[in-house]
């Protein structure tokens, strides 16, 4: 498990438990049908269907794509999902948790730990806001990705 779960899914229970106040948003489970790009992803639960953009990051890395695939290839069927809201143009963000088991990992926070990403300056509306700073300030701290410095 990673340093920066401060947030994390559990399965049996299909809740999710948080370090913050208790205004998370509940847990529901979808399937990823495509990747769109690094932050983007088309999912499906039943006949509905939605493009998902993922909170808290930008500046995404040209490697963050297929990073994402890699970890969607190693998580079951159904992944757990929050929603944090829409945008203005009516796009839903929020995270999906990828991986298995107890490995299931913030997809967004992943991003900024591998420095394949940048926090994003309203990061602080994700559910998870608090692990997604930690990841980034980690990332920062062990010069990978987009903090090489290179």
């Amino acid at each position: 498990m990673m340093i920066f779960s401060l947030v994390g899914c559990n399965r049996s229970s299909k809740t999710i438990t948080a370090f913050r106040d208790s205004g998370i948003p509940e847990t529901e489970y979808w399937g990823i049908e495509s990747i769109q790009s690094g932050d983007r992803l088309t999912i499906k639960k039943g006949f509905r269907q939605r493009t998902l953009q993922l909170c808290g990051v930008t500046d995404l890395t040209s490697e963050a794509k297929s990073y994402l695939e890699e970890q969607v290839e190693q998580s079951p069927e159904t992944v757990p999902t929050i929603f944090a809201g829409k945008d203005k143009e009516g796009v839903w963000y929020g995270d999906v948790w990828v991986g298995m088991g107890d490995d299931e990992e913030s997809s967004s926070g992943l991003l900024l730990f591998n420095g394949l990403a940048k926090l994003s300056q309203d990061y602080y509306t994700c559910p998870n806001a608090d692990a997604l700073k930690l990841a980034e300030d980690l990332a920062r701290e062990q010069k990978v990705g987009v903090w090489d410095g290179n």
